[in-house]
């Protein structure tokens, strides 16, 4: 029994998600029932994230995943995002009747599965099992509602982004294996810069990454896939992905003081190119999902300053911005969730549909709006201080090119984010009409309790940033 509670100890959160799924499969055999699978998987998300602790302070060493604090930190937001998700899911689903829905939670359990495998790996075979994993998941989830053409059409495109992402990175790993003899995060990391298939190895890893981060110019279709997915598929896409793979590159940037100086080029026009690409057409817009979308797109040009900025500050201050943009993110989206109806043939997405939200919904409104003001980075939402940590961090590294465009590029996207909150303040438009939600109980709670963390940590970072410190030890 010793020996059996010892090898279980080093991977407890993804044994405890596994035996999660098996319990809702089992479930969902013996008897449908949406609440029942809801339950079950979100004791497993909770399960996980308590086992955490304990898993960190496992005296065994797990070949494959690491125990650090920066990998187990990305864990526990993997989690913690993943359970919002699922209670505005839930929310969300709770009157399709028509169409079975007990699998949509299981999907989202098991993409969760892939995304902490991915953050805790330190071999090249789990992260990208655990990527597949995410990606197979996060295409059903997409597709869901298959009465809408746009969600299989969203899921038609994610797909072939998945799988020119995932057949790069396979290169790129079959050259790391020639170049190194292994496939450990530990022997790129060490490796001599010289190696002849080095190089091109890490250059296909690097795109592969792009793909997944959706950072320019591997954005294409991004918009798109926000726009057809059902609200929180959206929310779960633009989020766990994105954490997994920054604490991938995270642990490779942060083990080394120095950054490649191609590398370090090649970060920094990708950053740019984020910044201005995402705002610039984020102005085009009239639907909030690619708004979002392209938001995005932005905000991971933020991303890549926190993770080219040296030393401790660089660290706080990504880790600091990763934790704003998902509460922010998930926030947006679960207002969408919470006004659309799943069984309809597309979601309350566009600007239209809230025009007149203030007069309908004031508390939804203003959640919606501080949101938004966090992802513009505007005081006293929790984005200014994101977004004044990381050029802080910028400006200690000398990032000059990059600050003066985050800049800039924040300028622009004031524009379209307040165009959205000025539309909420406008009488309703009869014209653009749609089927709008139940608000329900679960579901305003957790919306609710994402305003207040936007609005409370904006005007009082100072517990966050202890919070922070304290679970990553940075």
């Amino acid at each position: 029994m010793i020996g059996l509670v010892s090898l279980i100890q080093p991977v407890a959160p993804l044994f405890v998600m596994t035996l999660a799924t098996g319990s809702a499969l089992a479930a969902i055999a013996m008897r449908r029932s949406f609440l029942i699978t809801v339950l079950i998987c979100l004791v497993g998300l909770i399960g996980a994230l308590l086992a955490l602790p304990w898993m960190a302070h496992s005296a065994a060493v797990a070949p494959m995943f690491a125990d650090g604090a920066l990998s187990v930190g990305f864990a526990g937001v993997i989690l913690l995002t993943s359970i919002l998700i699922l209670v505005i899911a839930a929310s969300y689903w709770r009157d399709a009747t028509a169409e079975p829905r007990e699998e949509y939670p299981l999907l989202l359990l098991v993409g969760t599965i892939g995304a902490v495998t991915v953050a805790l790996g330190i071999n090249f075979i789990p992260l990208f099992i655990g990527l597949e994993t995410l990606t197979l998941a996060m295409i059903g989830m997409i597709a869901y509602p298959r009465w809408r053409p746009e969600a299989l059409e969203a899921a038609l495109k994610y797909l072939v982004l998945s799988g020119m992402s995932s057949a790069l990175l396979l290169l790129g790993l079959g050259l790391v294996d020639l170049a190194t003899g292994h496939l450990s995060l530990a022997a790129v990391q060490h490796a001599s810069g010289t190696a002849m298939l080095l190089l091109p190895a890490l250059g296909l890893i690097i795109v592969g990454a792009g793909f997944k981060l959706s950072v320019v110019p591997f954005h294409i279709w991004v918009p798109d896939v926000y726009a057809g997915a059902p609200a929180p598929s959206a929310a779960f896409l633009a989020t766990i992905p994105k954490i997994a793979v920054i604490a991938v590159v995270a642990r490779l940037l942060f083990a080394d003081a120095t950054i490649p100086p191609t590398l370090g080029l090649a970060m920094t026009i990708a950053g740019v190119a984020s910044m201005l690409v995402g705002n610039l057409l984020a102005l085009l817009q009239q639907n909030l999902k690619r708004i979002l979308g392209y938001s995005s797109i932005a905000q991971l040009g933020y991303v890549l300053v926190a993770l080219l900025a040296a030393g401790a500050l660089g660290r706080s201050a990504l880790l600091f911005f990763v934790a704003m943009y998902s509460v922010t993110v998930i926030g947006a989206f679960g207002v969408l969730s919470a006004l659309s109806v799943a069984e309809s043939d597309r979601d309350q997405d566009r600007v239209g549909d809230i025009r007149g939200l203030f007069w309908r919904h004031p508390l939804i409104a203003g959640i919606l709006t501080l949101a938004l003001l966090s992802l513009a980075g505007i005081p006293p939402a929790l984005g200014f201080m994101a977004k004044m940590y990381v050029m802080a961090a910028g400006v200690h590294s000398h990032l000059r090119v990059l600050i003066a465009t985050m800049v800039v590029s924040s300028v622009i996207g004031l524009f379209y984010y307040l165009r959205v909150i000025i539309a909420m303040t406008q009488a309703p438009d009869s014209a653009d009409a749609h089927a709008e939600g139940r608000l329900s109980l679960p579901g305003n709670a957790a919306i609710g309790l994402i305003g207040a963390v936007i609005l409370g940590f904006g005007i009082m970072p100072q517990p966050l940033l202890s919070l922070l410190k304290a679970v990553f030890h940075s």
